[in-house]
């Protein structure tokens, strides 16, 4: 091998080695840089939040590419959509053409999007009612704006040459007030290929989505269904235009082909388009009923002609709306599973939905006749709806009877286990909504009704069966009235009467449903209302309702307890379930609750109670509430009443119990006459101190005040007697049973114990040789301190407060006899005092008035210097940017003036801020020394040099300090 071949290898490897090690460190060397910059050009040109957790960059996936991802991409609104947010994205990787990021960097050009991916995105779009969409928020860029360096003006920007774009798992919702629009789609993945670099090409898409409900003027259309969409569409690129050539969109079983195209214009969206189903099985719209799709729907045996078709033809945009046309029917229609022994029969529909343009509300939702058969009994439906967003024009008509048991041979409904029971109606609406709304039930036409009778249901997921004797609901032109409702759930019974409001607002409009009711029952078992699953979850207070129940039950179980004569207001309303006076009689006494239950936020849910509580048996609440068994589990070894009020609030868990550590609250407490035996704390300490009638006590009635914070309950200090020992208490204990008390024991001397006695006996015996007369107290003090657990306690005694009452009495003897010698001396020298005092405070007055001059010759000075910082800073700036040449240098130049304007600004800040200080420390330092001389201290040194040791004998002279030293 020559010499030069062997240089020429040598170099290539070289090369190749140096290329293949950049490849690895230019991504983590320009990572920052790329990232701080993205992020500041990215929220610098949208009206949003925008931010990652995480960025990274690469080159050997997507070689000859570079790609760039963004983990953690959120983008949360500003303005009406404040706090919103429109995307979070789990991942975002764009691919970027090599060449082109190549050619931005050190020449010009825009550099190419290849492709766009998209893991596990939610995106939330939003329109208000005036029509402001939540997704507008790009800026409106000039032609010479600059973005972190990026001179646009020079034609670097971004260009999109799409080859392809990938979304895997979103979950997309949009709401449009403006159209009572609303889609909801879950689990979609889409992927889409073209070469968008050319002008013409086939754009082709493939999606699914597992679930997808879609509302349209107020109208449910789809609930939950299944989409799948395979289409190649021809795109023009230089017409913006898309026409359909291959394609179907599966709509759970049934499917639909569309032809024509859309033509994206400035502000709006041309639309031309037909869709059909290409086949007539009745199976394929009955698989639209998610009830019947959800259940061994393969296995169906149907027959019966169907046929779906419909157009869109017009402009969509913000002041346009396209004319469209849907019609569905069914004939002689029949469905029947193999294994049950009914079919559903002569099933006949008749459905078409149209609008002639120019607005959503001239849609007219026309169901000329729906038929079904269940058994021998038919059922019979028509709806007509007009101006479904305006003023919502309804023609409503129910007939039909419905035998249950026959309903459950026919169809197969999940969990159910028993279904007896007939149900018949005969009902029609006739009105408008805004008749309701203001009252105008002269124009309302509403009759029928709607009746139950020997209802019983059983299923897997309701713990006990639930069964109606009868019920009918009657329709009038101002509500859905209950006129009779009995029944049973378990072994409760329910009598019921109410009525509901609102019912089409509710509907169509998304507003409150309003009601009332009374109830009730002779017995109510809480326990079968409970879920008998080990993991409980928090149940939600439903949105949408204001409902207020009046309720009465002359008994109520909850496992061992025992309440009657229940009676008390529910109110559900704005998410949020209140008690209003609810009272029940149990435990030998009474119970009465007001308060709330909050689930706004359903990860925590809120309570507020207010509750009082009237004679009620000590060991009886103790054994029936938790919640008393971890605040006050001395009450475990207590007999007795007690009286209650308190005020509790907190967060629930997801067990739906109280979280204790946030757990708050107040309130007063009261007892009779109680007896305690066995208490582990009071036994020991009766074994320390040799004193009986602490072990087991009866305490006289007691009135306390207590506050409970971070579920910790306090006690304020309260006196009670144990026998005739009079205690004050205090302290705390907490839900883990942990106690802290201070016990002041008055113990008369006759109960204490020899070896106490002997020590008091002493010290009164030395007073007495000292000349004072003290005579020994018939009642000593003790200290008693508590602490451990309330089953596992810690008693420390303060032996030396058994002598405290004789050691005060010395003490006192003492200090009488001092004082009574001090007072003639404190007269004389009070004379003395009052004619200095005068002479100091005005030479007092006169230091502080000397140090604010000087104070504020200071600060003018600053001013004075600041300002000339500011000046001097701010003209080098502007010659900066005058000196500079060209586009590019301009706008470095520009960067860096700003930054030397607020350099200037910053020194300026700094001289003012130092002067300031300097001022308040001269000020300061002569008022403390003006402080000393009127309480009669030593002369202060001279405030002009407050920092010195020495003293000035002339005074407080001296000239201002320059502000330009500070």
């Amino acid at each position: 091998m020559t010499r030069s071949r062997k240089i020429l290898i040598g170099t290539v490897a070289g090369c190749a080695l140096v290329l293949l090690a950049l490849a690895f460190v230019l991504p983590l060397i320009a990572r920052g840089p790329v990232a701080r910059g993205v992020r500041t050009a990215v929220n610098e040109s949208v009206d949003a939040q925008v931010d990652w957790s995480d960025v990274g960059i690469t080159f050997f996936r997507s070689f000859p590419n570079v790609a760039v991802r963004l983990d953690g991409l959120t983008v949360i609104g500003t303005g009406p959509f404040e706090g919103d947010t429109l995307a979070a994205i789990g991942s975002f990787r764009l691919v970027f053409s090599l060449p082109s990021v190549l050619r931005a960097v050190f020449g010009s050009g825009p550099v190419v999007v290849r492709s766009i991916e998209l893991h596990r995105p939610v995106l939330h779009f939003r329109v208000l009612e005036e029509g402001t969409a939540n997704w507008d928020i790009g800026k409106d860029v000039t032609p010479d704006t600059v973005v972190a360096g990026v001179a646009v003006a020079e034609g670097r920007g971004l260009a999109v040459s799409l080859r392809s774009l990938e979304i895997r798992d979103a979950t997309l919702t949009y709401d449009d007030a403006k159209t009572g629009t609303a889609v909801r789609v879950a689990g979609l993945t889409q992927s889409l290929s073209g070469d968008f670099s050319r002008e013409a090409f086939v754009l082709s898409t493939r999606a699914g989505a597992d679930e997808v409900s879609f509302t349209f003027a107020g109208v449910p259309y789809l609930h939950g269904v299944r989409v799948v969409v395979t289409a190649d569409l021809d795109a023009d690129m230089a017409q913006k235009r898309f026409a359909f050539r291959d394609n179907e969109v599966r709509i759970n079983d049934l499917p639909l082909r569309f032809s024509g195209a859309v033509t994206l214009a400035e502000g709006r969206t041309e639309l031309d388009l037909t869709f059909g189903a290409p086949e007539t099985d009745f199976r394929h719209i009955l698989s639209l009923v998610p009830a019947i799709y959800a259940q061994d729907f393969e296995r169906l045996q149907t027959t019966g002609t169907m046929a779906v078709s419909g157009t869109v033809k017009g402009a969509f945009g913000e002041d346009a709306f396209p004319a469209f046309t849907v019609q569905a029917t069914v004939a002689d229609g029949t469905f029947r599973y193999p294994d049950l022994p009914l079919p559903a029969r002569d099933i006949v529909l008749d459905l078409s939905i149209r609008n002639p343009g120019g607005h959503v509300d001239s849609t007219v939702v026309d169901l000329e006749r729906l038929h079904v058969v269940i058994g021998d009994d038919p059922v019979d439906a028509s709806l007509r709806l007009r101006t479904p967003v305006s003023d919502p024009d309804v023609d409503l008509r129910v007939e039909g009877r419905l035998d249950l048991a026959k309903l459950a041979q026919t169809v197969k409904l999940e969990a159910v286990e028993e279904l007896t029971g007939v149900v018949a109606a005969n009902a029609a609406v006739r009105t408008r909504l805004s008749w309701i709304d203001e009252a105008r039930y002269d124009r309302v036409a509403a009759s029928g009704n709607v009746e139950a009778r020997g209802i019983a249901v059983r299923t897997a997921n309701l713990p006990h069966a639930l069964s109606v004797e009868e019920a009918l609901l009657r329709f009038t032109p101002q509500a859905a009235e209950l006129a009779t409702f009995r029944g049973r759930i378990g072994s409760s019974d329910l009598s019921l009467t109410g009525r509901l409001e609102n019912l089409l607002g509710f509907a169509l409009r998304d507003e409150d449903l309003r009601g009332s009711a009374r109830l009730h029952s002779t017995q109510f078992v809480l326990d079968e209302w409970r879920s008998q699953e080990e993991d409980r979850e928090v149940i939600p207070v439903p949105p949408g309702i204001d409902f207020t129940l009046d309720a009465t039950a002359d008994r109520v179980t909850f496992g061992k307890l025992e309440m009657t004569d229940a009676r008390g207001v529910l109110v559900v309303r704005n998410q949020r379930l209140t008690l209003e006076d609810f009272t029940v009689r149990t435990l030998g006494g009474e119970i009465a609750v007001s308060g709330f239950y909050e689930t706004a936020d359903t990860a925590l849910p809120a309570f507020d109670a207010r509750l009082r509580l009237v004679d009620l048996d000590i060991p009886s609440t103790f054994a029936a509430f938790n919640t008393v068994q971890l605040l006050a589990p001395v009450a475990r070894w207590a007999q007795g009443r007690f009286s209650a009020d308190v005020g509790v609030r907190g967060l629930l868990g997801a067990d739906m119990t109280p979280v204790f550590d946030v757990l708050n609250g107040r309130g007063e407490l009261a007892t009779t006459q109680v007896v305690i035996q066995d208490f582990p704390a009071l036994e020991r300490l009766s074994q320390m101190l040799k004193i009986r009638e602490l072990a087991d006590p009866t305490i006289n009635a007691l009135r306390s005040t207590f506050e409970i914070r971070d579920g910790r309950l306090h006690l304020q200090p309260f006196d009670v007697r144990l026998g005739d020992i009079a205690v004050r208490v205090a302290g705390s204990n907490g839900i883990d049973r942990s106690i802290d008390y201070t016990l002041r024991f008055d113990i008369p001397r006759e109960l204490l114990g020899t070896e106490a006695n002997q020590a008091l006996a002493s010290l009164l015996g030395q007073g007495q040789r000292v000349g004072l007369d003290l005579q020994p107290g018939d009642v000593v003090e003790l200290g008693v301190r508590l602490t451990g657990t309330v089953t596992e306690p810690s008693v420390s005694v303060d032996a030396g407060r058994v002598v405290t009452a004789a050691r005060e009495a010395v003490e006192r003897a003492v200090r009488e006899e001092v004082e009574s010698r001090l007072e003639d001396v404190q007269r004389r020298a009070e004379e003395r005092v009052d004619s200095a005092r005068a002479r100091l405070a005005a030479e007092a007055d006169q230091l502080v008035r000397e140090a604010e001059e000087r104070a504020a010759a200071i600060r003018a000075e600053a001013q004075r210097l600041a300002e000339r910082t500011r000046s001097e800073a701010y003209q080098r700036a502007d010659s900066l940017v005058a000196r500079a040449d060209g586009v590019a240098a301009r706008a470095a130049a520009r960067l860096a003036a700003d930054r030397m304007r607020k350099e200037g600004d910053d020194a300026a800040a700094r001289i003012l801020r130092e002067a300031d200080e300097r001022a308040e420390q001269i000020i300061a330092e002569a008022r403390r020394r003006a402080d000393q001389l009127r309480g009669g201290g030593a002369a202060p040194s001279d405030p002009a040099r407050p920092d010195t040791t020495g003293t000035d004998s002339g005074g407080a002279g001296g000239a201002p300090e320059s502000p330009g030293a500070s």
